[in-house]
């Protein structure tokens, strides 16, 4: 099972700002420290030995995860980091021209990539759509009114199928098993568990966990239970969660806690504040790892930073 991230913000698209690159750039010759390179190995070299809040960036794009297993691919929610996914597919003459899109919700971080994929104006390419929602295929349609768009989308060429995927069920596709289950978020967003051949990826975002019952709390427990990954929502601090409840999204310390309950093997932090900068993000990550040791000392549960073009083989 790989699995690729081609959008991790939340809300709104945010691309780097000339000030934030200027920061990166103060510290990085800050570092530098009056060295010189002779060659491009060089400057990779002292690339690489940097912070990772230097060496890479997050990324700007709404939410967009790939999976793909059993020659099969699986693409969970159209934010604006889809284009990005298309652009791949067409450079790399990738041979999958079939795709299985499942849909958290349809807020506009997270279907605004759809009318931008090329693909979908091919004709070889198929795309199924899964969304416990009803009527999705109406909600891509208004999107692509003219009043909002100048492209309906009738005239996108490629074959679509609108599948019926009842909440809380599950699908079986080419032996690759998906469960979704109601989040906690406004107008109601999903969350999927995929299993395959053993190993277990879990797609969690736009959900809060505040004011809940301890069954409530179980029955995310038992849906994450022993997953491999699981991208959770971290979009706030704590204190921030605790301020706007339902705004219905999340912090890394309620991930953590929830996660090492339900023995996760590795949390990736997700759906990133867009009025947050990388380094803010990274001072999150960062305190979220000391929550963990603090409070979990002998677990071996991993954190990761979800940022643009991170992967992962199970």
């Amino acid at each position: 099972m790989f699995i690729r991230f081609w959008g991790v913000r939340g809300s709104i698209p945010s691309p780097p700002t000339t000030a934030q690159y200027r920061n990166k750039l103060r510290h990085v010759l800050k570092l530098s420290n009056g060295k010189t390179f002779e060659s491009d190995s060089d400057a990779d070299g002292f690339i690489e030995s940097l912070d990772d809040s230097l060496k890479n960036l997050l990324g700007g794009n709404t939410t967009c995860v790939e999976i793909v297993a059993n020659n099969t691919r699986l693409v969970f929610d159209m934010g604006s980091g889809f284009r990005e996914l298309g652009n791949h597919l067409l450079h790399s003459a990738d041979p999958l021209t079939e795709m299985h899109v499942f849909i958290s919700h349809t807020h506009w971080d997270h279907i605004q990539g759809w009318p931008f994929f090329k693909p979908a104006y091919i004709p070889k390419y198929k795309f199924n759509f899964y969304s416990p929602h009803g009527n999705f295929q109406q909600r891509l349609s208004e999107q692509q009114e003219f009043k909002f768009f100048p492209v309906s989308l009738n005239f996108m060429a490629s074959r679509k199928e609108y599948m019926d995927f009842d909440p809380e069920s599950s699908v079986v596709i080419n032996g690759i098993k998906v469960t979704n289950i109601e989040l906690h978020h406004p107008g109601k967003s999903y969350g999927y568990r995929v299993e395959y051949e053993g190993k277990v990826f879990v797609f969690a975002t736009d959900s809060e966990y505040n004011n809940f019952t301890t069954s409530k709390f179980m029955r995310f427990i038992d849906f994450f239970q022993g997953a491999d990954v699981i991208v959770f929502d971290a979009q706030y601090s704590f204190d921030q969660e605790m301020q706007r409840v339902d705004w219905g999204h999340s912090s890394a310390f309620v991930g953590v806690d929830l996660a090492i309950q339900a023995n996760v093997k590795k949390i990736v932090l997700f759906h990133h504040d867009p009025d947050n900068d990388d380094f803010e993000i990274l001072n999150l990550f960062k305190k979220s790892q000391m929550y963990k040791q603090d409070n979990y000392p002998n677990s071996e549960m991993e954190i990761y930073l979800a940022r643009e073009g991170l992967t992962f083989n199970l």
